[in-house]
């Protein structure tokens, strides 16, 4: 039987998408917005070539038709659970037993800048015999990619110094971790300072259309 590889990506209901950035955007631009750079993410786990299947779980039916269009597997959240942590589990559980993979690379939605040869990169760092964990620390010290083999190697610990709550998980079970110095995936965007930087930066298509609709965050803008 072949080996069969998942990427995951949690996506929050659109209503609740990007609330740090309410004071400069609307609720409808923040919608926009977190659609493009979920596109994004896809779209660079698509172009990797790297995976069987490409898993995106919500509570939004909008997210689900978009990650569809987008050939991507919508996983429905179940009403009952609370938090990202308990959502990545559900998930996480979900691609290792539902569907077999062996190999999950966990990816938030909002990290515009990532582009295929940086998952690559990701799922590279687990080649190698038994049992490996791989992870990109956020700017913030939380966790933006996260790598496992097998699947539920690691308890969902997402959250704020998630990057070192999930090395202490791996080394607890004497866990080989390669921790990955990829800037790109390192950026996400949670506060207007990360907008006004990103409208410098090479995004993803989705992102750059989204923000070239929008003059005010223009490079060189002097608003």
């Amino acid at each position: 039987m072949n080996a069969m590889r998942g990427a995951l990506i949690p996506m929050k209901a659109l209503a609740e998408a990007k609330m740090r950035l309410a004071d400069v955007l609307d609720r409808h631009e923040r919608e926009e917005l977190a659609l493009a750079m979920l596109s994004d993410v896809i779209n660079a786990c698509t172009e990797s070539g790297c995976f069987d299947v490409i898993g995106v779980v919500s509570s939004d039916s909008d997210v689900f038709w978009h990650a569809r269009e987008l050939g991507a597997k919508p996983i429905a959240e179940p009403a009952t659970l609370s938090g990202l942590n308990e959502s990545l589990t559900f998930a996480q559980r979900y691609m290792a037993r539902r569907i077999a993979v062996s190999e999950l690379v966990i990816l938030p939605a909002d990290i515009p800048l990532a582009r295929a040869e940086d998952v690559t990169a990701i799922v590279a760092a687990l080649e190698g015999p038994g049992d490996r964990a791989a992870l990109v620390r956020a700017r913030d010290g939380g966790t933006n990619a996260l790598a496992l083999r097998p699947p539920e190697l690691l308890p969902m610990r997402f959250g704020a110094a998630s990057a070192d709550a999930h090395a202490a998980e791996a080394r607890q079970r004497s866990v080989e971790t390669i921790m990955l110095d990829l800037p790109r995936v390192a950026f996400d965007v949670d506060a207007p300072e990360d907008l006004e930087a990103l409208a410098s930066m090479s995004a993803g298509a989705a992102t750059r259309g989204w923000l070239d609709a929008r003059a005010h965050f223009a490079p060189g803008h002097a608003g």
